[in-house]
């Protein structure tokens, strides 16, 4: 087993947030669950059990409704649930303990629309005191307290969650907590975090002014999930001809806010026949010069490390519209283009009576 030497502020850090935390009421919610939730779905998730599963269960344990503890799961489920032999026999593989961790993941990871967040829960409900949960909220936790483990290049999404769990089992010993609630702590931490909003300060300052009359205030809420929006209607969007979103063994959404140390890339994509990454960046109002030094940034770092020899890097910024000042400082960084949007929500009026009534 390995040993493990945490910062003193990276404990305290997580102490303070288990001891915070108990006064939150959804905090207690999910850690009350906890008991509930591993009675309705751990057998299920047994060998011997799992080969078997019924699709209706796989689908209910991805809604946080029913497993009280992770949103977002469910984003996947047309996905995972396309082929269930196929998935049964996946995680099958998945809770076999005769083999390592690092090798039974790998069948898993070939199912479309399962992701780390996806087989991480499965595996944890499996064996609660076994295995934590790797998703986008542990992975950022860990890294902002700079206790991600570094991965070699190149190893296999089950390999970096063998590298992680050990983390997450030393740190709940430590803490004298199980795994649940160290995921808890990790939702917990996140909650506040303001990270991306000092990302985005450009379209967040106060300057910024917040729409008042109705029209623009629901376009205001529109834009809100541009993000969401994108992603999940990638494929219809003209940029699906050239570009994929980017994916990685065991996180097929891995490009999407995809997470670096200096910072979130809204969207990351390779394109489909070039060997060439777009770092795209989306802007709810009116883009200003300072998101191209952003993009620049971002740029940078896949450069840096994602890269491979003979590949370009290059930038989009989406938003409503461009000022001057986005408009001349692209003139210079041909590396970085632009692309505006509409969101557009209108309401029309309905048929009269007379006329919803006509045969």
């Amino acid at each position: 087993m390995n040993t493990h030497i945490f910062s003193d502020y990276a404990l305290g850090q997580l102490r303070a947030a288990k001891a915070a935390m108990i006064d939150d009421v959804e905090i207690k919610e999910i850690l009350e669950a906890k008991d509930e939730v591993l009675a309705r779905y751990s057998p299920a998730f047994q060998p011997g059990q799992i080969d078997t599963l019924e699709e209706d269960v796989l689908r209910s344990f991805l809604r946080i409704e029913n497993n009280h503890h992770w949103s977002g799961l469910h984003r996947q489920v047309n996905r995972v649930c396309a082929d269930m032999d196929a998935t049964r026999a996946a995680l099958t593989e998945l809770v076999n303990e005769a083999h390592p961790i690092s090798d039974r993941m790998q069948p898993v990871t070939e199912i479309k629309g399962m992701g780390k967040g996806i087989i991480t829960a499965i595996l944890h409900v499996a064996y609660p005191a076994k295995y934590g949960v790797w998703n986008n909220t542990s992975n950022d936790g860990l890294s902002d307290l700079e206790l991600l483990p570094s991965f070699a290049r190149g190893a296999s999404f089950g390999e970096r969650y063998e590298a992680v769990n050990d983390v997450l089992v030393a740190l709940a010993t430590e803490l004298d907590v199980d795994l649940w609630t160290l995921d808890t702590i990790w939702w917990y931490l996140g909650a506040d975090d303001d990270s991306e909003a000092v990302d985005h300060q450009e379209t967040l300052s106060p300057e910024t002014p917040v729409p008042t009359s109705p029209q623009k205030t629901a376009r205001f809420a529109l834009e809100r999930h541009l993000h969401d929006y994108m992603f999940d209607n990638w494929d219809m969007l003209d940029l699906a001809r050239d570009w994929d979103i980017y994916a990685r063994d065991g996180e097929p959404e891995a490009g999407y806010e995809f997470r670096t140390p200096i910072g979130r890339i809204d969207l990351l994509a390779r394109h489909k026949r070039e060997p060439r990454w777009m770092v795209i960046e989306l802007k709810r109002e009116k883009s200003s010069d300072a998101v191209v030094g952003q993009v620049l940034r971002y740029m940078g770092w896949v450069q840096r490390h994602l890269v491979e020899d003979g590949e370009a890097v290059e930038g989009l910024v989406v938003a409503t519209e461009g000022d001057p000042q986005l408009h001349y400082a692209l003139d210079v960084v041909p590396a970085v283009s632009f692309k505006s949007y509409e969101v557009e929500f209108r309401l029309k009026n309905g048929p009269t009576f007379r006329e919803f009534a006509k045969p």
